[in-house]
């Protein structure tokens, strides 16, 4: 009589977050570095369009055919002088694009955090 094999059982509540913790952050970083490169690869593509729809070549300067037009953009914006309104309240006006960023960042963080890989 061959022996049958039992099947696993379904993943409950008690199996959340018992990947090692390299595991869960190699997930991460794929996801965050998927993130940054399909952004790249979208505002690249967004230019080069918009630049043929405007008779203009599009972004060329940075990098070959401008794929790094994204990353020259981010360093300048990084070295960009902050400029904080007289009246504004300070802690809303640093805190609002972070608010609106982590949910968007959050709505991908919960595949790296399954039970099973």
């Amino acid at each position: 009589m061959p022996v049958r094999a039992v099947p696993p059982a379904d993943p409950t509540l008690e199996d959340f977050g018992r990947d090692p913790w390299w595991l869960i952050g190699g997930k991460v970083l794929a996801i965050f570095a998927f993130l940054m490169v399909t952004m790249l690869v979208a505002m690249w593509v967004e230019r080069r369009v918009i630049g043929r729809m405007q008779l203009r070549t599009g972004p060329n300067r940075a990098g070959p055919a401008g794929l790094l037009q994204g990353v020259a953009d981010a360093f300048k914006l990084a070295l960009k002088e902050d400029i904080v309104p007289r009246q504004v309240d300070k802690v809303v006006f640093v805190l609002a694009p972070i608010m609106s960023a982590v949910p968007a960042f959050i709505s991908f963080a919960i595949i790296p955090f399954g039970p099973t890989v």
